[in-house]
């Protein structure tokens, strides 16, 4: 054995792309490995030693055990001082794998929540939508991730639809498609230029609106987000940052998912969202989600400061009383101040953080700052007070702001004297510089949002979508004019729903592009969308059905015969796996009167080619699909975004 590890030691040291400072780099190893790197292959046939131990000689064809050298590799007496499984390292682990290290994709999942028809319950909407698991191992997977052909483009006003005739780097997007699909068709036009990414993925906790079949387990879920994360990453500009909604049952999962990904130095901190109080809880009764934060590139982000929300609410019952007193500050001050007092002995409104402002004066509402520095070494000079000509009292530590700073505020009328040099003058700071910081705590019973969504659409059309304060909160204070926003879990569609009323708040030209897979997404997030628009539009369109097509004959077939009927179709029509035994699936469908409906379909999906799912945009000129130049053009302009 140790003779083994010498020689392949010394075998592998002849690659350059294998060692630094003289050592082994027992990742790459295993990359390359994983990847069957030609290269590494050939270094390891022309040794009959390492050949005759790691390959297998099959009808005169050698074939690489890829799973037994990566084990190898991986032991400690191989490489002590190198990374193993089990040393020096931290991460999630399938079995005797990283997951980070998957190179499976989880095509499909369940989503949490329920489109609502009618007067239906949550309960009855879930036979509407059939999921079938969908990991698709390394040795599957070809073309999948490349781009899709996108088609039925419409434009969406407030009022109507219209048809696409050209894109713009303005414009909005609401896209159906499978979202992994749908990201990687993304990155042609949109890699690096996404500001912020937000989503809020199925939450794994088997009590989701779509029952979970029993194999997707908890190592399937982080796989499945992995998939996503690590395209997301590709999309965010240097100053990009995600935000993932999430709850107790996945969080600590996630939260190291991440620090794979994107660094544990990357991460941002999260935000604790309480939400309905749980009055069913067997032990903790559990009343909060999270949202969780990563950035592309922390050490590049400016400090997130925006102007107060808060301070909005004392300045518009400025504006009342101003309106009722005129020119009288002495009042309106006083009437100011006894609203703060009874708003914040109520909690009608959070104040915390401004209810120091209820100083008036013929500029507005201001409150006195501390003029003393907090310790010794601050700015020492003499001040003149404007009436006794004398100089005025100065702080123990002398004062926290320059002369400069001082005179230019006295020259704005923004200092506070006192009535002779006795008292220490003050610099008045206006209400509408007040700033905020984004709280890692946010209060909102999610039932307002529902009610909120009910109204606007007249039914109850969408379990728990998401607050549009939360998002308007995290929207201001990552994003400025012209950011594109991304939300490739759109749902019912709350994401562009904030974007829009942010734009109208600020002025600004935020962008959004939001993805949904579910057929809601026509009936249900593009009519709320419409619903908001006030002289904005966006583009809807879709990824061109190929495989998929035959996927929803499939889960529409509710008799033995209409699913026979589709078969035959998907045989002669449809792209069938290599694996399959046509013949085979013929003989068990033959006997199909012995199997339950979902039985069969599952089979004939089980067929499909999922690297078919859409069409490639390598072929939109392929006549097979006949797509018209207006199809082909809009794609074109698409890529060039």
């Amino acid at each position: 054995m140790w003779n083994l590890l010498d020689e392949l030691k010394g075998l592998l040291q002849q690659d350059e792309r294998l060692v630094v400072e003289g050592k082994l780099l027992r990742n790459k190893i295993v990359e390359l490995t994983l990847q069957l790197d030609p290269a590494l292959i050939r270094t390891l046939l022309s040794h009959e030693g390492i050949k005759k131990h790691f390959f297998q000689d099959i009808g005169g064809v050698m074939v690489f055990d890829k799973i037994g050298f990566q084990q190898f590799v991986s032991n400690k007496a191989f490489l002590p001082d190198s990374y193993t499984a089990f040393k020096n390292r931290i991460g999630l682990i399938d079995g005797n794998e990283f997951i980070k290290e998957h190179k499976q994709v989880v095509l499909a999942w369940p989503y949490k929540d329920a489109v609502l028809e009618g007067g239906q319950s949550k309960e009855e909407a879930k036979g509407n939508e059939i999921f079938w698991n969908e990991t698709l191992a390394p040795d599957e997977i070809d073309r999948l991730l490349q781009p899709k052909v996108l088609r039925n483009f419409k434009k969406y006003t407030a009022v109507d639809t219209a048809d696409v005739a050209e894109l713009s780097g303005k414009d909005n997007f609401l896209m159906k498609g499978n979202n992994l699909l749908t990201l990687h068709t993304l990155k042609s036009a949109f890699a690096g230029k996404i500001k912020l990414i937000y989503i809020d993925p199925p939450y794994n906790t088997g009590k989701d609106s779509f029952g979970y079949n029993d194999s997707f387990n908890h190592s399937a879920w982080l796989t499945f987000m992995k998939n996503r994360l690590e395209v997301s990453k590709q999309l965010l500009s240097n100053l990009g940052v995600l935000f993932i909604s999430i709850d107790v049952n996945e969080h600590a999962y996630l939260k190291v998912l991440c620090d794979e990904i994107f660094g544990r130095d990357n991460f941002l901190g999260e935000i604790i969202w309480e939400t309905a109080t749980d009055n069913n809880a067997t032990q903790i009764s559990v009343e909060h989600e999270y949202v969780i934060g990563y950035a592309k590139h922390k050490a590049s982000q400016p400090k997130w400061q925006i102007q107060s929300e808060k301070a909005q609410a004392i300045q518009h019952q400025y504006e009342t009383l101003e309106a009722e007193h005129g020119a009288d500050t002495g009042r309106i001050e006083k009437d100011l101040r006894n609203w703060v007092k009874s708003v914040k002995k109520s909690n009608e409104i959070d104040l915390s953080g401004v209810s120091h402002y209820t100083y008036v004066d013929d500029q507005g509402i201001f409150y006195p700052g501390n003029s003393a520095n907090t310790k010794p070494g601050g700015y020492h000079y003499d001040i003149v007070h404007p009436v006794t000509k004398k100089v005025c009292n100065k702080p123990v530590n002398g004062y926290r702001w320059p002369e400069t700073t001082f005179w230019a505020a006295a020259d704005r009328g923004d200092v506070l004297w006192g009535g002779d040099e006795n008292t220490i003058p003050k610099i008045k700071k206006r209400l509408h510089t007040a700033t905020e910081l984004l709280k890692g705590y946010f209060y909102e019973d999610n039932r307002k949002s529902t009610r909120a969504l009910t109204n606007m659409m007249g039914k109850k059309v969408f379990e728990n979508p998401k607050s549009i304060n939360l998002l308007k909160k995290i929207i201001k204070f990552t994003t400025g004019e012209n950011d594109v926003i991304l939300d490739f879990f759109a749902g019912s569609g709350s994401t562009a729903e904030a974007v829009l009323q942010v734009n109208r708040e600020e002025n600004s030209t935020r962008r959004f592009i939001l993805c949904e897979q579910m057929d809601y997404v026509e009936s249900v997030t593009a009519k709320r969308i419409q619903k908001c628009l006030d002289g904005e539009t966006f583009i809807y369109c879709e990824l061109a059905k190929l495989n998929a097509h035959y996927a929803d004959l499939v889960k529409a077939a509710t008799t033995i015969r209409e699913i026979k009927a589709v078969w035959r179709r998907t045989k002669t029509e449809a792209f069938v796996s290599w694996r399959v035994n046509i013949p085979r699936v013929d003989e068990l469908l033959s006997t199909a009167s012995t199997m339950d409906i979902q039985e069969i379909q599952s089979l004939i999906y089980e067929t499909l080619d999922k690297n078919q799912w859409y069409v490639p945009l390598s072929e939109i000129h392929d006549n097979d699909y006949r797509f018209g130049r207006d199809i082909i053009d809009l794609n074109h302009q698409f890529a060039r975004l």
